[in-house]
């Protein structure tokens, strides 16, 4: 294999891997909480946010570039604003690990009951067995098998448009709702979620360091453009009518081939997600932890049933706290770690971006009036 052969898959195996982060199962909510807008304004917040984890994703890589040891999110956190920074950055991470646990296993229960019958909180239980036993025997392969969903998730969503498009009426695209104007934030910002992914793309390119920021924007902007398309088909045809996991509503309306294949691909793509989150989650116990081996599984598995039993049944809403924390916590500190980067950073960056104060300052605020909203909707 020649040096620019070489050189392209790298740089096609980088940008997959940031894709296969960011677009998981996020991508069957998007549809719903766009639909409770409009799909004109919720395009909008859906390009908006997007940007916005592109320049979140782009800061957080000037500062691994200017950091000579690796560490992940909240090593570079402790390493430039300290031990409290170090603490907030893993309480956001556990945040964001059990809310899409728990937000998987009520989705997948509904997507099961759609595909043969039953009742949806039996079928829940019985995924998050299975998949809890296959977490704690543990399964490598998922980690492959995320990159080969890019692929897949680029097909099923071109079949699914060859399926829909004749359904899609223009009515379903009109209409604006402004009393719903929070409701997409949180589930928009759980979708576009990968950041922690940036330190294993900066490895796979380190022998080409002067591709990385173009890696990391192409890896950032084609989820927008996927997600954009997603919404558009499945509110498009539904419209108001969208269901919160959108292949639910979807093959209720074109018919049995989209119950099936619409469906599937979201047991998959959840099912997927929900054991790499897990594996990543256990690793986190076992290695950062000093946890042992069962006792980082039972970390783990243990609080999302115990979330799922005491009340939590709705999928958007459990994603969108989850987002907004997570994405709150996480992007606020990831911004002040860009700043202190800039000045005590320990080696050259391949490319920097400017200081971003003001932007940085906005984008702060926004997250910070994002978790306020979400804690005081909690409390009420």
């Amino acid at each position: 294999m020649n040096k620019f052969i070489r050189e392209k898959f790298a740089f096609g195996e980088a940008v997959a891997t940031l894709i296969g982060t960011i677009i998981g199962a996020g991508i069957l909510g998007v549809p719903f909480v766009i639909a409770q807008v409009g799909f004109g304004l919720g395009f909008v917040m859906l390009i908006v946010l997007g940007l916005a984890a592109l320049l979140m994703n782009l800061m957080f890589c000037e500062v691994v570039l200017r950091t000579r040891f690796r560490h992940q999110i909240a090593g570079y956190a402790k390493k430039y604003l300290g031990n409290f920074a170090y603490r907030v950055a893993v309480l956001a991470s556990l945040i964001g690990g059990y809310g899409a646990l728990t937000a998987y296993m009520i989705g997948e229960g509904e997507v099961l009951a759609a595909l043969f019958g039953g009742d949806k909180f039996v079928y829940s239980l019985i995924f998050f067995a299975v998949c809890s036993l296959i977490l704690l025997v543990g399964l490598n392969l998922v980690k492959v098998f995320e990159l080969w969903m890019v692929a897949i998730f680029l097909v099923i969503i071109l079949v699914i448009f060859g399926l829909s498009s004749s359904h899609i009426s223009i009515n379903n695209l009109v209409y604006t709702d402004f009393s719903n104007l929070f409701v997409p934030y949180g589930v928009i910002l759980f979708a576009y979620g990968g950041a922690a992914s940036i330190v294993p793309l900066r490895e796979i390119l380190r022998k080409h360091p002067k591709k990385v920021k173009r890696a990391v924007t192409v890896g950032s902007i084609i989820p927008i453009v996927i997600y954009s398309l997603f919404a558009l088909i499945v509110v498009g045809v539904t419209g108001i009518l969208t269901t919160e996991v959108a292949t639910i509503g979807l093959g209720e309306k074109i018919g049995k081939s989209m119950i099936v294949f619409g469906n599937l691909f979201a047991f998959f793509a959840m099912g997927t997600s929900f054991l790499t989150i897990g594996i990543t989650m256990k690793e986190l116990f076992q290695f950062d932890f000093k946890f042992s081996k069962m006792t980082a599984w039972l970390s783990v598995v243990s609080i999302p049933m115990i979330i799922f039993l005491i009340s939590a049944r709705d999928f958007i809403h459990i994603m969108g706290i989850a987002g907004s924390l997570t994405f709150g916590l996480s992007g606020t500190i990831l911004v002040l770690m860009y700043w202190k980067a800039k000045k005590s950073g320990d080696r050259k960056p391949e490319f920097h971006l400017p200081k971003f104060k003001i932007i940085g300052g906005l984008l702060i605020l926004m997250f910070a009036l994002g978790i306020v909203y979400t804690v005081y909707d909690l409390v009420i």
